[in-house]
């Protein structure tokens, strides 16, 4: 069972709705009861609406939106697709939520150094089919992966059944460009494997779920499409044969893309 409790609610005023409205423009900020609602819960059903919407398209429309809020003591949700089930995307204490639905770009795909440069609204799924179109392949698969997004899947540190094989989205961020309280653009990591330059605070930004900054642009880590795949099933009498089983498997040294139990309801 997934409790959240609603914190003491912040309400935008309408001079500071007046500003954000003047700064990025009418049609990207949203106060409307209808709008608001439409923004108020993730996958767990929760309910929380946000004192005010706003929907940037550019990392410098985040740190205008961060800096005014930083500046009015108001608080910040991010939101990617609201897919997720640890309520990462409600606005506990209402305030501002900034959805990045509209920078959902793949700003480059970079075949010779295996990587992909993308802003924090571009669906996996979609990042998926673009690099794999190329040879390249990117292993994240959260359940939901045909309609999250990579910056959320970034700040929840997303895995899915892949991640047996090739690990979590952690293994895969190279680069972040991240938005702090103050508005100001902090960027972490290096494209390369290996880097022992001081303390790795993308790694430190990984599942912080907002908490320590908002992710504007993502360099990931691609590797090698695989040549094949292949789907065994087996069935099994009892669930202790299931986990015998799945510890032959490592044992022999196979290391499976992803496994899967089923009861008979399923």
């Amino acid at each position: 069972m997934f409790f959240l409790q609603q914190e003491e609610r912040v309400e935008v005023p309408e001079k500071i709705k007046r500003v954000l409205k003047k700064e990025l423009g009418e049609h990207k900020v949203l106060d409307d009861d209808m709008d608001r609602l439409l923004y108020s819960y993730d996958a767990t059903r929760i309910k929380m609406t946000p004192s005010v919407v706003v929907i940037p398209e550019t990392e410098e429309e985040v740190q205008k939106i961060v800096n005014i809020c930083y500046q009015e003591g108001i608080p910040i949700t991010p939101r990617g697709a609201g897919s997720g089930y640890t309520g990462g995307a409600l606005p506990v204490k209402g305030g501002v939520l900034i959805s990045f639905e509209k920078m959902d770009k793949i700003l480059e795909i970079d075949e010779e150094n295996a990587i992909a440069r993308v802003q924090p609204g571009v669906i996996t799924y979609r990042l998926q089919q673009a690099v794999e179109k190329k040879g390249l392949f990117y292993p994240p698969d959260p359940a939901s992966y045909k309609f999250c997004t990579i910056g959320g899947n970034v700040a929840e540190n997303a895995g899915g059944p892949r991640c047996v094989k090739y690990g979590v989205t952690r293994e895969y961020v190279m680069e972040l460009n991240t938005v702090i309280h103050t508005g100001e653009v902090i960027h972490t990591g290096r494209p390369t494997l290996k880097d022992v330059a001081g303390y790795d605070i993308t790694k430190l930004l990984i599942g912080s779920e907002g908490t320590l900054g908002i992710f504007t642009e993502i360099t990931l880590k691609l590797i090698p499409k695989p040549k094949s795949a292949k789907t065994v099933k087996a069935i099994f009498q009892d669930i202790s044969a299931v986990g015998k089983t799945v510890k032959d498997i490592f044992k022999a040294g196979i290391s499976p893309s992803a496994l899967e139990f089923m009861d008979k309801l399923a």
